[in-house]
């Protein structure tokens, strides 16, 4: 039996499979998802319930807690896609937290690479990642009849052959013979016997973590970050400052793309504060100007520092006595424009603008690059470019 749902209505719905005797008790349900917003229940053939919740953090609190035990009953539950069948073998699978034994957000070795290469292990399926605490645990959902992933191969980024992240599993039971979580090595009836439950076994007790009770959302969600080429007519202004602590000194950089994604105009240069905040507001008013003198008519401005886009959308006053000046050069060059937009993005979209920055504060004097007739753009940001072309995504865990 499939049901039919609009499209805005699948965010936020669970499909439940009672297992057990008796008839569902909502209030114990409501007792362990604690709403803060309604949730519709809607009873269905079979033991199955539908579950529709008004709030996207109560849906994404109850999906992460995975199943529902009340006394000799279980609530199994999915989340609703337009492909599932309410029958019993779509219900085979469990919301589990992994964590990740050895690496924090605070390590070199990129969370989002780990992450990344979970989601494509699982299919894709992450449900939420929790970055709290100085670790970091993964939220998936598992086919109960398969054996658990122990380990996962993660790209180091630099070309090499890749560093090797293990798995452990916040669950009560593992079988230490098939790797499944349904049962016990004592239980299982696969002839292929391992024995032993060491370090080096493929399944053991250095697959499995305690379970962390108290998780709560906003949880992190992994997404996939890509420069964006504007619009016909227009062109692309990415924009970055920089501060170097040791060295005490700042930097701008920006560069303008047409909607081919081809090179127009880069600068860079030298900034004398040690305010990131200046360095970014300059690096805006060196770009727009920049505009200007390239004869742009219809400008699309991006950036990664959300409170320097908020002051020039006029969102946010400008703040401090350096920043002031120089953000009130930036909203009379706006003017000088046909057609102007701005809008906050994440550093890895922002990667070409960035280098451009951090070459800004080697140098000594303002330095700048133009298609024609010089002969384009500096040979260091020719990569950066090419990735931006190819739209190459990037991931990125997002709160």
């Amino acid at each position: 039996m499939a049901i039919d749902f609009k499209e805005k209505e699948l965010n936020t719905n669970l499909i439940g499979k009672l297992l057990g005797s008796g008839f569902l008790n909502p209030n114990l349900i409501m007792w362990t998802w604690k709403p803060v917003k309604g949730v519709r229940v809607t009873v269905l053939e079979n033991n199955f319930y539908l579950f529709s919740f008004d709030s996207a953090k109560d849906f994404m609190k109850a999906w992460s807690k995975g199943a529902v035990f009340m006394g000799k009953q279980c609530l199994v539950i999915r989340r609703w896609h337009p492909k599932i069948e309410l029958d019993d073998r779509d219900m085979n699978y469990a919301q589990v937290w992994i964590r990740l034994p050895g690496v924090s957000h605070h390590d070199l070795v990129s969370p989002e690479r780990i992450v990344s290469a979970i989601a494509s292990e699982f299919g894709g399926q992450i449900i939420a990642v929790d970055i709290t605490g100085g670790e970091i645990h993964v939220c998936v959902e598992l086919d109960v009849n398969e054996p658990v992933v122990t380990e996962v191969m993660v790209e180091d980024g630099m070309g090499g052959s890749g560093v090797c992240q293990s798995l452990q599993y916040e669950i009560d039971t593992l079988c230490f013979n098939c790797g499944r979580m349904d049962h016990r090595k004592e239980e299982c009836v696969d002839s292929d016997d391992r024995n032993g439950a060491g370090e080096d076994d493929e399944f053991g007790p250095h697959n499995m973590a305690p379970k962390k009770h108290a998780r709560e959302p906003p949880f992190a969600s992994l997404r996939y970050v890509s420069w964006r080429r504007p619009s016909s007519g227009w062109v692309k202004l990415n924009f970055d400052g920089a501060v170097k602590g040791r060295s005490q000194r700042g930097g701008a950089g920006g560069l303008l793309r047409d909607s081919e994604g081809e090179f127009m105009a880069a600068f860079a240069a030298p900034v004398s504060t040690t305010r990131p905040l200046f360095s970014e507001i300059y690096a805006l008013r060196e770009g727009l100007q920049l505009a200007v003198d390239s004869g742009v008519e219809y400008l699309w401005i991006e950036g990664d520092s959300k409170i320097a886009i908020e002051m020039l959308n006029g969102w946010r006053e400008a703040e401090g006595d350096e920043e002031r000046p120089v953000m009130g050069d930036c909203r009379n060059l706006m003017k000088r424009f046909k057609g102007v937009t701005a809008r906050h993005v994440f550093r890895e979209a922002n990667q070409s603008a960035d280098h451009l920055a951090n070459l800004g504060v080697e140098e000594c004097v303002h330095q700048e690059w133009r298609c024609s007739p010089s002969p384009g753009p500096p040979p260091s940001l020719l990569s950066f470019i090419w990735r931006d072309i190819a739209a190459f995504l990037v991931p990125r865990l997002v709160l």
